[in-house]
């Protein structure tokens, strides 16, 4: 997620990911629950926001987010590195 949020050229985005990967770990049954999800999208939206107020952009980012996620990818895995 860092490299994603680097690409995108997000300002802290070592912070971001890190708020993003706290909120994946917090909502174990996002996959599960339609609430969860719901939860797990507007944190990451909000962290997203908070750098960048362009929200049509923010919105897509997190879309893509959850795209790679879908597709078996662990969004999370290198928020930490």
């Amino acid at each position: 997620m860092l490299c994603k949020l680097t690409e995108e050229q997000i300002p802290n985005a070592r912070s971001v990911s890190e708020k993003i990967a706290a909120a994946f770990r917090e909502s174990v049954d996002w996959r599960r629950s339609e609430k969860e999800l719901r939860e797990l999208r507007n944190q990451i939206t909000f962290a997203i926001y908070g750098e960048v107020d362009d929200l049509d952009r923010v919105a897509s980012l997190v879309d893509s987010l959850f795209e790679s996620s879908d597709e078996g990818g662990n969004p999370h895995a290198d928020a930490q590195q």
